[in-house]
């Protein structure tokens, strides 16, 4: 029998859920159907259940009066300058970078994220006047600071702390301080785009971001210290959940954490108490907490990958308590990878099952690194620090080993059919689990996993060997939309647009990231968002929080668009260096130049069409050209008019509209080959027929990525352009 409090949690977080997304009224339709359900057999419990949804309701409402009542709140609504007072989280060096500050004596209150400029390095804990531009919106924006003042030197509170942890990181560990950082107190903003790809390859992220893990190792070595100092047990509860909850706060209450310190307190009371636990009761309790604690962690991906992966750990221990040691060491990771991988390939569109073995030797290393470098920390010890970086080397070692084994890791299209693929593997994984465990059956179940993962080797190893040294530009299939990735023939990558993103989903995370990864990218040269339309720049958030670009390229000119603005905001949350893109700058990527042909300033300011303020780029590799307009309408046509020259192969401007590819630009341009990125049956009628006729009558051959998908060129040294390959819709 379930307890009561797992459905009570349940409903709690459906009311939430509800409030915070403004649908009271269906948190009213839902109480009232559960409410009528069970009440007919157990009155008690449908009436707990209706009151907690609506105390979900209303909590969830408060948090949003909460979140608008905020800096971030009042300033989404009122562009301008703002100037707050705020005590920063985490030290700022000389470079600039994104920083965390807490609002300390104004009329609005909260955290904001700050883009500190360069040449004014900070402590944690210190208090400082910021002065500059709001950009986004209450979830997510950035205060772009312009004027800096520092009212009190003095460092105070968990900045003050957190500062001096970084501090003594960087004396005892050098250049591996960020990975330090990370691993003992959620500071996440100096770690390279690289090492987390790579600890995400190989099913080792949660080890970067704390998660419940890390608290788990803390109260374990903890109680070894306390048992040692002969308290009683009472007195080891006490001051064990007091260290516990103070590093937790140290932390700034992460959900995952939280929910781990909740579940081990509760533990130790029961045991104090001689009261049994059930499993299931303990998780929903815990989960119950964090959400009252935090409504927000509700829609968090990582408060539902932990109580994911906790429940799968839990069961997996349970049933297998009686089997093999081999088995009971397997199934809580297979349990946790198997249970947390819908979520994953929902949200990110990846899973790693390389996870399984290399958390068997991944999770022992973590157990004895990260509590040595906690107190490595605490004493400032330099040979404690030595084999700490011993145990945090291998475990790197081991992160780099899974991540480059062939078949390790699968990336696909983020969405719903991947999660649906993947409970679909949950499901046959239950299935063979429960179903008679003869020898010969286990044999084949074994023989049929062996050979699928052999094939998907097989299959990366040789997709990897196919490769060449050439230049790749691929036209992704993102709907109605850009999306264009090019890759350099030494493997590095530059973006131009990431797709749109509204009630169809986000492209930039359901494709262009999936694509990227899937193609071994993990870091961007560089971004460029060809202008201030959502079908353009919409994915390219999602595209930042996953790489790190070197720089954005964008038009520059002012756009009064609130998404736009929150675009803005993401590129100065990931801290690339911003550029307004103009006629004459160029960019060398191993041998590869890319030139911006449009807009100049005098031609941008005079626009008051945004498409015609679209970033046009000359692409040029040995004797092959490339143009790619954006949505450059035939005004801009006209304005580089006998500028261009002849090219290999055209994006067409404004996905193949009556409005852009006029015949004087096809004269000019005489390309062989034309691709049109535009949505199956959109509502604006691209390609328009009469833009079709004159492509078709100047000979070009027309590639669509509604008819085709994804469509990836080749372009060899020696000028060869190729079509590569044709991918399929989603």
């Amino acid at each position: 029998m379930r307890p009561p409090i797992l459905w009570i949690t349940v409903v709690f977080g459906l009311g939430l859920w509800a409030g915070l997304s403004g649908s009271g009224e269906w948190g009213v339709v839902l109480s009232v159907l559960l409410g009528a359900g069970l009440l007919a057999r157990r009155a008690p419990l449908g009436a707990a259940l209706g009151v907690m949804l609506v105390a979900g309701l209303l909590w969830g409402a408060a948090a949003l009066r909460e979140e608008a009542a905020s800096c971030n709140g009042r300033w989404a609504n009122q562009p301008g300058t703002h100037s707050v007072i705020v005590q920063l989280t985490d030290p700022v060096s000389a470079a600039g970078g994104v920083a965390e500050g807490v609002v300390r004596g104004s009329d609005c209150h909260g955290v904001l994220t700050i883009r500190w400029p360069d040449e004014h390095p900070a402590h944690g804990g210190t208090t400082w006047v910021v002065a500059g531009r709001f950009l986004g919106d209450a979830s997510r924006g950035v205060l772009v600071a312009r004027r800096l003042r520092q009212l009190d030197a003095v460092r105070r509170g968990r900045g003050a702390l957190r500062d001096r942890v970084a501090e003594r990181s960087r004396r005892l560990f050098g250049a591996k301080a960020p990975l330090v950082d990370a691993l003992v107190i959620a500071r996440r903003a100096e770690l390279d785009a690289e090492l987390r790809e790579r600890y995400a390859r190989s099913g080792l992220a949660h080890l970067l971001s704390i998660s419940g893990l890390h608290v788990a190792f803390f109260a374990a070595w903890l109680n070894v210290v306390l048992v040692r100092l002969r308290l009683s047990a009472r007195a080891r509860v006490v001051a064990g959940t007091l260290v516990m909850l103070t590093y937790v706060w140290l932390l700034g209450f992460p959900a995952p954490a939280t929910r781990s310190a909740a579940m081990l307190a509760m533990l130790d009371i029961a045991k104090l108490r001689q009261r049994v636990v059930a499993p299931r009761g303990l998780v929903a309790l815990a989960a119950l907490c964090v959400m009252f604690g935090d409504p927000w962690s509700v829609q968090s991906v990582g408060a539902w990958l932990s109580v994911a992966a906790v429940a799968a750990v839990i069961w997996a221990a349970r049933a297998t308590e009686r089997h093999h040691r081999v088995v009971r060491l397997l199934a809580p990771a297979a349990a946790a990878t198997l249970c947390t991988a819908p979520i994953t390939a929902y949200t990110f569109g990846t899973v790693a099952p390389i996870g399984v073995l290399a958390n068997l030797a991944a999770i022992p290393l973590a157990g004895l690194a990260v509590p040595g470098l906690m107190v490595a920390l605490l004493l400032s010890s330099s040979w404690l620090a030595a084999g700490a970086g011993l145990c945090l080397a291998l475990l790197d070692l081991v992160a780099k080993a899974a991540a480059a084994l062939p078949g390790g890791h699968f990336i696909m299209i983020a969405g719903p059919r991947a999660a649906a693929l993947w409970l679909g593997v949950l499901a046959l994984a239950w299935w063979l689990w429960n179903s008679p465990r003869r020898r010969w059956t286990i044999a084949a179940r074994t023989a049929l996993i062996a050979a699928g993962l052999s094939l998907t080797a097989l299959y990366s190893a040789f997709t990897r060997l196919s490769d060449c040294r050439c230049l790749t530009v691929s036209f992704l299939d993102v709907g109605q939309g850009d999306a264009v990735a090019l890759r350099s023939p030494a493997g590095r990558w530059l973006l131009i647009d990431g797709g749109p993103r509204g009630p169809q989903g986000d492209a930039g995370r359901r494709v262009v990231v999936p694509f990227l990864r899937s193609h071994g990218a993990l870091q961007l040269a560089g971004v460029v968002a060809t202008h201030a339309h959502l079908d353009h720049f919409g994915g390219l958030p999602a595209v930042l929080d996953a790489f790190d670009p070197a720089f954005v390229l964008e038009p520059g000119e002012p756009v009064p668009d609130a998404g736009y603005l929150g675009f803005l905001a993401a590129v100065e949350g990931d801290g690339a260096a911003w550029h307004a893109a103009r006629r004459g700058d160029r960019l060398e990527l191993d041998g590869v130049t890319i030139e911006v042909l449009s807009p100049d300033s005098a031609w941008a300011v005079s626009q008051t069409d945004i498409n015609e303020e679209s970033v046009v780029l000359l692409v040029t590799y040995g004797a092959t050209r490339l143009l790619l307009a954006g949505d450059a309408g035939i005004p801009t046509e006209a304005h580089l008019a006998g500028r261009v020259g002849h090219v290999t192969l055209l994006k067409v401007g404004h996905h193949g509209s009556r409005g852009a590819t006029s015949d004087r630009w096809l004269d000019e341009l005489r390309p062989a080959e034309a691709v049109i990125s535009v949505g199956a049956k959109n509502r604006y009628g691209h390609p328009a027929p009469e833009t079709l006729a004159r492509l078709r009558a100047h000979g070009v051959t027309v590639l669509r990525t509604d008819e085709r998908g994804t469509i990836t060129f080749t372009v060899s040294s020696h000028g060869t352009l190729a079509i590569t390959d044709v991918g399929h819709h989603d």
